[in-house]
């Protein structure tokens, strides 16, 4: 428990010391605001470009077999529930009247 408290306190000076160093960081900048935050914009533009070029390089190694088994599996078990909610609603999971 001690441990836990230890971590937890060392996470937020951690938060902490990232807040002042990016108010420290923008203050102190050789750029305009707006130069700043169009750079920042950019930047998380380049990001998100590179996140669907990621998703779209790991997509493209998963075999389509894989995928169709996936989705098959993700019915059959869609299924499976719905079987088992419709028969509890019916009555009919093995209880006498």
């Amino acid at each position: 428990m001690h441990q836990e408290r230890r971590s937890e306190s060392g996470l937020w000076y951690m938060i902490g010391g990232m807040a002042v160093g990016a108010v420290l960081g923008v203050l102190f900048a050789p750029k305009k605001g707006r130069e700043t935050r169009e750079d920042f914009g950019d930047w998380l533009r380049d990001g998100r470009e590179r996140e669907k070029s990621i998703m779209s390089k790991l997509s493209a190694m998963v075999p389509l077999r894989v995928k169709a088994a996936a989705a098959l599996g993700a019915m059959k078990a869609g299924g499976a529930e719905a079987i088992r909610e419709a028969a509890q609603r019916l009555n009919l999971d093995g209880a006498a009247e």
